[in-house]
């Protein structure tokens, strides 16, 4: 089983050509045993091109068609010490062309005599058989494919580590649990007493997550074998299918029921079901479609089911900036990079301003309506009396739209003016 100290997890990544953004590094904070990454900017700045691109080198095979260019097997190699030796090429290495990664530990490859190189990504990950791995897109799917029977689990355990294994996953995770749950049934009839309690602690860790995800202490999984269809029983009466679910939930479901599947079969495999396995998971807004109280959530509850994976995610939101520890937050406008000491914690007002641009935390209204009442001091600066009356016209008139501290500000400000254009009487 792989560690943490001994996993190659993400330390920099060199922009070499990401069309118009070329030619910087984004180093990683020296996080033991490895930092997570947040990269934030505007609209074109490059955060969903740079995570393709990471994506690309651990799978050369995918072209921009999302179509397979060669076979996934790139090389077949033997350790030893500190370098590799190819036994067997299949294919080139593919160039690297976007995004350079340097990762924790440094692998080289000797082959036949011939000077030493760096291994790609790619061949990197393919010494470590028990590894997890996913890249979540911006417009990724939740349509859950219907469930006819029960299938063997091979048809999970092959697709673990190809190119399209994440949308294989989030369409097929209802078969997946049906699968469990068929498989606990005959394991109670043959008394496996190892296998029931590995799928009762499988069921009651989703359980316990799906109640964190909908704020729901009380909710329950139900499974209906006749149409083998499962219910989310919430403690409001509701019954709801995965098929029934708003955008929001189903994309945080599609990355928590993928991730649980991985996590599953790796366990499985090492014969361990305490193990947390390492990995590298990326994902491009995770906050598509979700509330701002989920937003606050998403990252720290992946990370508290999952912490030995690196997450590496793109976003717009100030709520996921400032929701984790232990992470690297990187803005692409800028090429500013923070740690999550200087973010977390930190007002979504003040993050807006330091890592999304804006001149200030109020909105266009509430600007034009400052602009008002400046206007109005400094034209009428020495006339209490006319400067009351106007910035009670404003006031009058905005009332609905002006925040708690705006109304106080500007009531003091009415209350000063009164109270000089009295004394003046």
């Amino acid at each position: 089983m792989i560690t943490p100290e001994e996993f190659p997890y993400i330390k920099s990544l060199y922009v070499n050509d990401c069309y118009a953004y070329k030619d910087f590094n984004i180093e990683l904070h020296d996080y033991k045993p490895f930092s997570h990454l947040i990269l934030t900017g505007k609209n074109g700045s490059g955060k969903s091109t740079i995570l393709r691109a990471i994506h690309r080198q651990f799978f050369p095979e995918v072209n921009k068609g999302n179509k397979l260019e060669f076979s996934a097997s790139l090389l077949t190699v033997e350790p030893t010490g500190e370098s590799i030796n190819v036994k067997q090429t299949r294919f080139p290495a593919t160039p690297i062309r976007q995004v350079v990664i340097s990762f924790i530990k440094q692998h080289n490859i000797a082959n036949h005599g011939q000077e030493a190189r760096l291994m790609s990504p790619r061949e990197i990950f393919d010494l470590y058989n028990q590894k997890l791995y996913s890249y979540f897109s911006a417009k990724r799917t939740s349509e859950v494919a219907k469930v006819e029977s029960p299938s063997k689990e091979t048809e999970f355990t092959e697709r673990l580590n190809s190119w399209d294994s994440t949308d294989f996953f989030i369409r097929k995770f209802k078969q997946y649990l049906v699968n469990q749950k068929v498989e606990q049934a005959f394991s109670q009839i043959e008394h496996q007493i190892a296998q029931i309690e590995q799928i009762e602690r499988f069921f009651k860790k989703l359980e316990e997550a799906f109640r964190e995800m909908f704020d729901d202490k009380l909710m329950q999984i139900e499974f209906v074998r006749s149409n083998y269809e499962f219910y989310l029983k919430l403690s409001d009466g509701r019954r709801l299918t995965f098929d029934t679910l708003s955008e929001g939930f189903s994309a945080l479901l599609s990355i928590l029921m993928d991730l649980f599947m991985r996590v599953d079969l790796i366990r499985k495999q090492v014969n361990d079901y305490s193990y947390n396995p390492c990995g590298i998971v990326l994902i491009d807004e995770p906050e598509t479609h979700l509330h701002l109280q989920l937003q606050e959530q998403v990252l720290p509850l992946l990370i508290s089911l999952f912490p030995n994976i690196q997450f590496i995610a793109a976003t717009h939101s100030p709520a996921v900036i400032a929701s984790i520890k232990n992470a690297t937050i990187f803005d692409l406008t800028t090429k500013e990079s923070r740690i999550s000491e200087e973010t977390a914690g930190r007002s979504y007002s003040d993050l807006m301003i330091s890592h999304f641009g804006l001149n200030n935390e109020y909105s266009k209204t509430a600007d034009t309506i400052i602009n008002q009442v400046n206007s109005v001091l400094n034209t009428l600066g020495d006339k209490p009396g006319e400067m009351k009356t106007a910035l009670q016209k404003i006031y009058n008139e905005n009332s609905d739209y002006l925040s708690p501290t705006l109304k106080v500000e500007l009531e003091l400000l009415i209350a000063q003016q009164e109270a000089q254009h009295t004394a003046h009487q």
